[in-house]
């Protein structure tokens, strides 16, 4: 337990905002015994020009805990009217600061949500953040920790244009309702002993459930992985050395939309006969 005794954290936050009116992006990774209630965030935050000022947060400390014997003292209503971009550990700790951004925090120009955990994320905590502040959101990211425990299909309808799902799960894409989507991101963990083709149908054969149906503005898929980030160009495939399943896989991504490709923007694969054709 973590507590807040010599209140080093809201000083510290209290000193910014008195030293830097106009702060636009605030990173906060504070050590142990520096950390800030709930409370804290909104009342230092709410009193200040931060309040208008910010565009940019990203909080990776967990909120410290009342000290033993007190009552928690309930976070005020906070306006962000200019906060564009929010990161934010989602871990089981960090809980009670998502409860009050999820209740008292107004961020009526959030537009990029970066959602991360070391551990277990507090599943409900995410499913009401993107629930209560996604409306406007266009980039939704969640790193390999979280997006796991988060299936595509569990989230609400979202405007967003740029997915980023740091590790894929097929089963949860049989409904992705994510109708304005035009970049989907996402990573394999392919085993290094495979030879790029077979590297190349393990990622197709992941891919194949995602629906086209739902996904009408596709764009792009950009799959992050070690391996692929070398292409410079598409890598050749013979067809006729396929089976019935794998030139159903790849016939997909043969299309102008949506491209598959690497982290770089080139195509990872093309298809090719046997005589080059």
């Amino acid at each position: 337990m973590v507590l807040e005794m010599h209140a080093a954290g809201p000083v510290l936050l209290q000193s910014l905002a008195d030293l830097c009116p106009k702060l636009k992006r605030l990173h906060w990774k504070t050590m142990r015994g520096m950390q800030l209630l709930p409370s804290a965030w909104s009342s230092i935050l709410a009193s200040s020009s931060l309040a208008t000022s910010l565009e940019a947060l990203e909080i990776d400390s967990p909120p410290a805990f009342p000290a033993y014997g007190s009552k928690p003292i309930p976070a005020t209503l906070l306006e962000l009217p200019s906060l564009h971009s929010l990161q934010i550990s989602v871990n089981e700790d960090t809980a009670p600061l998502i409860s009050a951004i999820v209740d008292k925090w107004q961020l009526p120009s959030l537009t990029s949500l970066y959602l991360k955990s070391s551990q277990d994320p507090t599943i409900r905590g995410v499913l009401s953040l993107i629930s209560t502040h996604g409306q406007s959101l266009t980039t939704l990211a969640m790193d390999r920790n979280t997006s796991p425990d988060i299936p595509l299909f569990s989230l609400p309808p979202l405007p967003i244009q740029e997915l980023v799902y740091t590790v894929y799960d097929p089963e949860g894409a049989a409904v992705i309702p994510l109708g304005s989507l035009s970049t989907l991101i996402v990573r394999f963990d392919l085993s290094a002993s495979r030879t790029l083709t077979s590297q190349f149908f393990a990622t197709l054969e992941l891919l194949h459930r995602l629906p086209s149906d739902d996904l009408t503005e596709l764009k792009d898929v950009i799959v992050l992985e070690e391996s692929l980030d070398t292409l410079r160009e598409p890598h050749p495939i013979n067809v006729q050395g396929l089976t019935k399943k794998q030139r159903l896989w790849a016939e997909r991504w043969r299309k102008d939309k949506p491209r598959l490709v690497n982290r770089n923007g080139v195509r990872l694969f093309t298809l090719v006969s046997a005589d080059g054709g």
